[in-house]
């Protein structure tokens, strides 16, 4: 088995640690050691599993370990991943066993993406690198998305849809098909989105309308 560790340790990094365990019990793939957080100090943080030190400490580990980002903010994902050291950091696909992929053959996927329990890709997806899907998330068919964008659970994105980089979509939000989303946006709670958007907007209402933040 290889090991592997958790960066961040608040309320979402104990899903993550939970779907590394739903994980083990249909394949046994890896020896989770702990959590590793500038903020949380060392000592028991979830079960039997403990924080073990700052993120600096996970740099110095000696060995090969895989690295999961368990942060629920794409700014967060950002701030994380730049205090990591590669040298012998490696950054898995997670994907719960009740997440389905209509099409996996055609599915293209970078690193560092959670996909959590319930959650759904269809034909031919283009995911990029660090994302996170909360559960139940559900992505349509010819979807592109880019990086470091959160998903909370239940956001529906509709079939040939446009994701840049960085943008966080609230719980039961969504896109209608063929619209695109630029960067580092802001989709809130129970919002859809009916048209295409730029960069850098704050989004709310059914349909979506800039909030002017």
């Amino acid at each position: 088995m290889r090991k592997i560790a958790i960066a961040g340790a608040g309320g979402f990094s104990k899903e993550v640690c939970l779907t590394i365990s739903d994980i083990n019990k249909q394949d046994c793939q890896w020896d989770f050691i702990g959590f590793f957080d500038d903020n949380v100090p060392e000592g028991k943080f979830f079960t039997d599993f403990r924080v073990l030190g700052t993120i600096n400490d996970l740099n110095q580990i000696g060995e090969e370990t895989d690295v999961v980002i368990a942060a629920g903010k794409s700014n967060n994902i950002l701030s994380i991943l730049q205090k990591l050291s590669f040298d012998k950091l490696n950054f898995p696909n997670l994907f719960h066993p009740s997440c389905q992929s209509l099409h996996f053959e055609s599915l293209v996927i970078g690193k560092g993406n959670i996909i959590q329990s319930f959650s759904s890709l269809s034909a031919d997806n283009k995911i990029g690198n660090y994302n996170v899907f909360n559960a139940g998330v559900r992505v349509g068919h010819d979807t592109i998305i880019g990086n470091y964008n959160t998903f909370a659970t239940s956001t529906l994105i509709s079939g040939g849809v446009e994701i840049g980089d960085q943008n966080d979509f609230g719980m039961n939000s969504g896109i209608l098909q063929y619209k695109k989303v630029g960067n580092r946006n802001v989709i809130a709670p129970m919002s859809i989105l009916f048209k295409s958007i730029k960069d850098d907007g704050h989004y709310m209402g059914v349909p979506a309308m800039s909030t002017g933040v």
